[in-house]
């Protein structure tokens, strides 16, 4: 090989790993940081608790402000229905130097699409709903443009067909129920009838919330069952926060979206990418494709800045969205579902009454899918809309299938999920958006530590 050659083979190596570490590695770290370690965070506000057993996951929650990956974040975790930590990282506000702590509020995104599940099922235990039946039933008007036949059962799992809005959204239309309802009604199956899983990224929580006030006594919404999360469990959420009274916003941490040229580089690799789908980058820029449609057609007067919801759009209930709570409040439901929707603390009611409504909810209709508005995932939503993340996707090397978690993501990378066999309840919440829809090693590092030390402490490892 020529002195040339050698030199290039050295100097590609060295440049892709400049690359890698500047353009995709830590978002929130300065160039000296992420190439040298060299003037790294190292006074990183930290509140909260862990058992002495939890140490290491103490350890990776604080290694990632270290390296960059976040601004600020918070993990909490239950094994057996007992709290086993609780840390509260960062800074809520970053400019204003307002720590993270256990009174921030953070919008989780899909998360909250698991606080529509339980509510959901709490209705199909009181015979209010149905996940067999026709939503027609319960809305008449909602039979139109061949969703006669869609059941609850499909809206749960995505496959209603009314992912995609065929208009934009006006905000006039959104800020009233009553239009918003019309809108959902007239707007055609996007799949002329058909039960195709595509994901309802914005949509669902609006067509669950018209059934529940339809079906309830007192026309209550999603937000309205939320609120009473708070004196039942100490689980507080809020879906429309700049329209509840007595709410103290200052709680609210904004979002810290990563630098433009890292999500431009993001964009680039995901297209150059030979082993993925790149249709779904594509469709963003084309109003035509269900991507377009499903994502930015839904969102309400075409808000597309997703990290930056002003007070006007935290005004309105979008319930597959738009819930404002915190990593404890998380888990403690995710710990009560760990434990089949029981109590885990003596005097509060049950979750669910019944084993049955935990079955129903979680039952498992078998059937990974590729999903047509993210075509490189492949999903399996449980007949009550929980999804099941198995060990690969988590990346956990366990061959064991109990170990698979189930719950909810959100677009920032909240995580809210549990596991019944090893009775874990765990969540994560963070202002650092980095809009890629999926876990990433923020939270995985730490829920793989989670369970490999409760199958060490349970003799199971």
């Amino acid at each position: 090989m020529s002195f040339l050659g050698k030199k290039v083979g050295l100097i590609v190596p060295l440049v892709s790993i400049i690359a890698y570490n500047v353009l995709i590695k830590a978002p929130y770290a300065s160039f000296s940081c992420s190439l040298l370690h060299i003037g790294c965070p190292s006074h990183i506000p930290i509140h909260g608790f862990v058992n002495d057993e939890y140490k290491e996951v103490h350890n990776i929650f604080v290694n990632n402000f270290k390296q960059g990956l976040d601004i600020g974040a918070s993990i909490s975790a239950y094994v057996d229905g007992k709290q086993v930590l609780s840390l509260q990282g960062g800074w809520q506000d970053r400019d204003k130097q307002i720590e993270y702590t256990n009174e921030t509020l953070q919008m989780v995104y899909s998360c909250t699409k698991g606080l529509d599940a339980i509510i959901i099922a709490q209705l199909v235990e009181q015979g209010l709903l149905s996940y067999d039946q026709r939503i027609s039933t319960y809305w008449p008007e909602f039979a139109q443009g061949n969703k006669e036949n869609v059941t609850l059962e499909d809206l749960m799992r995505h496959k209603s067909g009314l992912a995609c809005l065929d208009y934009p959204l006006s905000y006039y239309n959104a800020s009233d129920l009553d239009r918003l309802a019309d809108v959902l009604a007239k707007q055609p199956h996007n799949f002329g009838g058909k039960p195709v899983h595509a994901y309802h990224a914005i949509t669902q929580g609006w067509v669950q919330n018209e059934i529940i006030r339809r079906v309830d006594p007192q026309h209550r919404t999603i937000d309205d069952f939320a609120r009473e999360f708070m004196e039942k469990w100490g689980s507080e959420w809020y879906l429309k926060p700049y329209a509840t009274e007595g709410l103290d916003k200052s709680r609210i941490a904004p979002f810290y979206p990563i630098p433009k040229y890292q999500q431009y580089a993001r964009l680039i690799a995901a297209i150059l990418n030979p082993f993925k789908d790149s249709s779904f980058a594509f469709g963003l820029f084309n109003k035509n494709s269900l991507v377009y449609r499903s994502l930015i057609n839904p969102q309400i007067e075409q808000n597309t800045d997703i990290q930056k919801i002003n007070p006007k759009h935290r005004s309105i209930e979008g319930p597959s969205y738009s819930g404002h709570t915190n990593a404890d409040s998380m888990a403690k439901l995710a710990a009560m579902l760990a434990n089949r929707g029981k109590a885990i603390v003596q005097g509060e009611p049950d979750l669910f009454t019944t084993d049955t409504t935990f079955e129903e909810a979680t039952r498992d209709m078998g059937d990974y899918e590729k999903d047509a508005i993210f075509p490189s995932d492949v999903i399996n939503n449980l007949r009550g809309g929980l999804m099941i993340f198995p060990n690969d996707y988590l990346n956990i090397p366990d061959s064991d299938k109990d170990a698979e978690f189930i719950g909810g993501i959100g677009a920032s990378g909240a995580f809210f999920v549990f596991n019944e066999k090893y009775n874990i309840g765990f969540a994560y919440v963070t202002n650092g958006f980095y809009a890629q829809g999926k876990p990433d090693e923020r939270s995985l590092t730490v829920i793989r530590a989670i369970l490999k030390k409760v199958k060490e402490l349970k003799g199971l490892s």
